[in-house]
């Protein structure tokens, strides 16, 4: 007795294969994967937030006008990162000043990821791992998280929300229990101690 192969493709090659072909919900599904990663890669090199976002939005620009070349996911997570790293150069260049960028920035002017960059590329998966689980949080705790990641302390953050200094640091001590029950690998719970502790959350 013969059996059937099942040829279907797997959800990554349908994924691909409908973004190749110009599928807009397929954009909007490789948006929603690489978005937060690739604004915490951007903001690294320039903290501005909406400066990061922008450059961040036209990487996916220039992602989907070339949508027709990309033969793998991989490659596509990999365009991101490049089309955003030379962005920053870029923009960075144009502030600093080509002597002063030259002199300040250097190490990133280089034609690969250095070791520095890989580990602000690692930086960036695992903050928006994190943030994904603390967008699942109760909307208390939630805010609170987020005031956090942003470099507010407690006492600030008690001012934003109107909320007495103690409420919000058990509300940060109830949100780190969940999320260490739900960031499950080491790395990323490291990562939020070690954000938590820079921030005296």
């Amino acid at each position: 007795m013969q059996t059937t192969v099942d040829r279907s493709a797997s959800g990554e090659d349908v994924l691909l294969r409908d973004f190749r072909e110009g599928d807009t919900q397929a954009l909007k599904h490789i948006f929603q994967l690489h978005w937060k990663t690739q604004v915490f890669f951007a903001s690294r090199f320039i903290p501005e937030q909406d400066i990061s976002e922008d450059i961040v939005s036209e990487a996916f620009l220039k992602l989907w006008s070339r949508r027709e070349g990309f033969s793998s996911l991989p490659s596509i997570r990999a365009f991101l990162y490049t089309a955003t790293r030379n962005a920053c150069v870029d923009h960075l260049r144009k502030v600093k000043g080509q002597k002063a960028f030259q002199k300040e920035f250097v190490h990133i002017e280089q034609d690969r990821l250095q070791e520095d960059e890989f580990n602000e590329v690692v930086r960036a998966e695992l903050m928006a791992k994190i943030m994904s689980s603390i967008d699942l949080l109760p909307s208390q705790y939630r805010k609170v998280m987020h005031l956090s990641t942003q470099g507010m302390d407690t006492e600030a953050i008690a001012r934003e929300m109107n909320l007495s200094p103690k409420i919000v640091r058990n509300y940060k001590a109830r949100a780190i229990n969940i999320l260490r029950k739900d960031l499950l690998d080491k790395s990323s719970l490291l990562l939020l101690l070690s954000l938590c502790s820079a921030h005296h959350l």
